[in-house]
């Protein structure tokens, strides 16, 4: 029975854990050799480049497992919303497949700008907020790494690096089938094929639907909105019969039919409704995204290895159509297309040494971003105020280089120093020829018309000191400077504003981690303190003289917090999860955050509530004699108030509330059938997760999360 139970919680299900945390390899990093090489007993990440124990990695960093996973009943990225200290993911976006992040203070509320939190998945860096949502299927892990990364990865990230970690196929036969149907008329499907093909060369296929009705009622349409509508795959193929070599071929494809977002109004006829939008545009979305990867890596011997990552990724966003106010009147409508293409190249080389370890790079991108959007807005709050109607048609092309890299000597037993440097040469080329149009979208007369490109440089360092003081006592001290390189306003619809780049956004973080395993590998907690130096912080901005939204800089801005994770296993049935972020996060200099002569000086930065605190427990209980077993699982989650505005009015504030999600699961007692029924939001919190107000326009809308749902599931897995 001791194995059952352990079994069917997944504790062993995948190889995920290590006991022996100083074993480490040159193996693929993400593979399964090379966390079953590094043994079992504590949770493995690969942040580093190389297997290592969570709790010996000298790095703030939450991961998640396939168990964790299920137990909180996270399935995409926007589930770990309120589940890591001091991350903020909005609950809801422009659509399903688009997600805004915020890292101890610091994101990027616009979509179409480039990410201040680092995407990759299996290693590949996701260069735009758009089409960035991932479900989840074919999971290994997520990590996610909270600080400066530019020493670790390809791609600068100035807030921090979130990894989508997904299963590479072995000779082992694996299958999963899992169906769904809940509330609104959710339809989940899930399934995964993975196992040998031929001698050396092993695949998988995954793939994913989901479609669901809206939660939402939209009167001046006629039918509801916010529909959720999406399919995707994903095929590997790996081969492994060339000595030392292993390759791996990754193929994604994309498609999002979900509706774009509809607003809810502060202003309705009648009575308030949460519930009910007044937008009389269609929420048109045709998205479909595709990917293509391939990593190589090359044992060049026992100690060190060579690694290439070859990625073409891009989007075809045509149309998405949304409306940014949510009533029946005109006030402020888009029309666009988005286009996006990237080809991206990363070359590691990575050691290991006894005493001294090691992992560097060089790494190029190629992007580039096609924007047209019909943009239609009225010029003051009155009904009779003049509409501007203007076409925004531009390219934006990005080549990014760097070369960058880490090394840790071991001094003794106890001491390490880590030293990295990245140098980085990023250059932008704006490409623009905006038009007027009419009422039908067609072209009257042209708007502006030019081109402007600048160039950028860095060197961006990071010391870290850490002292193992005992096997289960980790303490770390680390000072890393961060870089997001400048470029050009992509809304602007006046020429002196579309050839004037914005600045770069630097920060320094100072961080000091202790990570402690208790009461014989029971608990694992782990503390850090960080304070950050923003200078020159990107900011999008609306502009009532300019009627419109602009980007520029924020000259200063800092942030501290406290951030306290906790695991702790009472017994193999009974485990619990509390983990607590406070942040103080503000403005020091933000001049014109209202347009001229309005700052914003001293205000609170965007998306970052003071505290966050989420727990949970589950709970694996035998049914009798037969050996199935029901898994209870609940966890919850609390954000404090935040505002979504740097001038902080009252309008612009977002109340605190309490999300809560459940599930109980019954195995069957092969483990290869199961059971659920999961519920999200099952309390029911309805108060608004965001505003916006800009009273020179009238435009005053709210969003709202999905009220309490429930999906009853069945699953296979071999």
């Amino acid at each position: 029975m001791k194995n059952k139970l352990l079994t069917s919680a997944g504790i062993a299900a995948i190889a995920l854990t290590v006991a022996n945390a100083d074993a480490q390899t040159v193996q693929p990093a993400d593979s399964a050799e090379a966390i079953d090489a590094a043994g079992g007993g504590g949770i493995i990440v690969t942040a580093e480049r190389r297997a290592t124990d969570l709790q010996k990695t000298a790095i703030a960093i939450s991961a998640f497992t396939p168990e964790t996973l299920e137990q909180r009943n996270i399935t995409n990225v926007r589930d770990l919303a309120g589940q890591v200290p001091n991350l903020f993911v909005a609950r809801t976006s422009i659509s399903h497949t688009t997600q805004t992040f915020s890292l101890r203070g610091v994101g990027e509320s616009d979509p179409i700008q480039e990410p201040v939190l680092a995407i990759y998945v299996d290693d590949v860096y996701i260069p735009r907020q758009i089409a960035s949502m991932s479900e989840f299927v074919d999971l290994e892990r997520i990590e996610l790494l909270r600080g400066p990364q530019g020493t670790l990865y390809g791609r600068n990230s100035s807030a921090g690096a979130l990894r989508i970690i997904t299963r590479a196929p072995d000779e082992t036969t694996h299958v999963t089938a899992e169906l769904g149907y809940g509330s609104y008329n959710d339809v989940q499907g899930r399934a995964l094929v993975s196992g040998k093909i031929a001698n050396d060369l092993s695949g998988s296929i995954a793939w994913i639907h989901r479609s669901r009705d809206g939660v939402t009622y939209d009167p001046t349409l006629g039918h509801d909105v916010n529909r959720i509508d999406l399919d995707a795959w994903r095929s590997k193929l790996r081969y492994t019969g060339i000595a030392n070599l292993d390759a791996l071929l990754t193929v994604n494809i994309l498609r999002d039919r979900s509706d774009t977002r509809s607003y809810i109004p502060v202003n309705q006829p009648g009575s308030f409704s949460r519930r009910r939008s007044y937008s009389e545009v269609e929420p048109d979305q045709h998205l479909n995204s595709r990917s293509a990867s391939l990593r190589l890596v090359y044992d060049l011997s026992p100690s060190l290895s060579i690694k290439s990552i070859s990625a073409y990724t891009g989007f075809n966003l045509n149309p998405v159509n949304y409306e940014n106010d949510g009533e029946a009147a005109l006030i402020q409508k888009n029309l666009i297309h988005y286009n996006d293409r990237a080809f991206s190249q990363e070359v590691q080389l990575n050691g290991d040494f006894g005493d001294i370890s090691f992992t560097s790079g060089l790494f190029y991108l190629h992007e580039r971003f096609f924007v047209e959007r019909d943009g239609f807005s009225r010029t003051g709050t009155a009904a009779t105020a003049p509409i501007n109607r203007l076409r925004a048609h531009n390219i934006t092309y990005t080549d990014a280089y760097a070369v960058f890299g880490e090394g840790t000597w071991k001094a003794n037993d106890i001491f390490s120093l880590t030293a990295g440097l990245r140098g980085t040469i990023e250059k932008k080329r704006f490409v623009f020829d905006n038009k007027v149009i009419d009422d039908d979208r067609n072209v009257v007369a042209q708007s502006i018309a030019g081109e402007a490109d600048k160039t950028w440089k860095a060197l961006t360092p990071k010391v870290s000191v850490q002292a193992q003081w005992t096997p289960n006592l980790l303490n770390y001290l680390t000072y890393s400077r961060g870089f997001k390189s400048g470029g050009f306003d992509n809304r602007a619809t006046r020429l002196d504003l579309a050839t004037l780049p914005f600045d770069p956004e630097k920060v320094s973080t100072y961080e000091g981690g202790l990570k402690a395993t208790l009461f014989g590998s029971a608990l694992r907690s782990n503390l850090a303190i960080f304070y950050n130096d923003y200078k020159d912080l990107q900011v999008s901005f609306y502009d009532p003289a300019y009627v419109g939204s602009r980007r520029g800089n924020a000259g200063k801005a800092h942030s501290w917090g406290v951030e306290l994770e906790n695991d702790l296993r009472l017994s193999e049935r009974l485990s619990l999860q509390a983990s607590a972020g406070y942040l103080k996060a503000i403005y020091d200099d933000y001049k014109g955050a209202g347009g001229n002569g309005v700052d914003a000086d001293g205000n609170p930065l965007l998306n970052a509530p003071k505290w966050s605190l989420s727990g949970g427990a589950n709970y694996a209980l035998p049914l009798g004699a037969s050996g199935s077993i029901l898994r209870l699982s609940a966890n919850a989650q609390y954000q404090s108030s935040f505002y979504q505005n740097a001038l902080a009015r009252p309008q612009d504030e977002v109340p605190g509330q309490t999300f809560v999600n459940g599930s109980i699961t019954w195995i069957l007692p092969d483990d290869r059938f199961q059971f659920a029924i999961q519920g999200k939001n099952i309390l029911g919190a309805n108060k608004p997760v965001s505003s916006a107000y800009i009273p020179s326009t009238g435009v005053y809308y709210k969003n709202y999360a999905d009220p309490a749902t429930v999906l009853l599931s069945a699953r296979f897995s071999y």
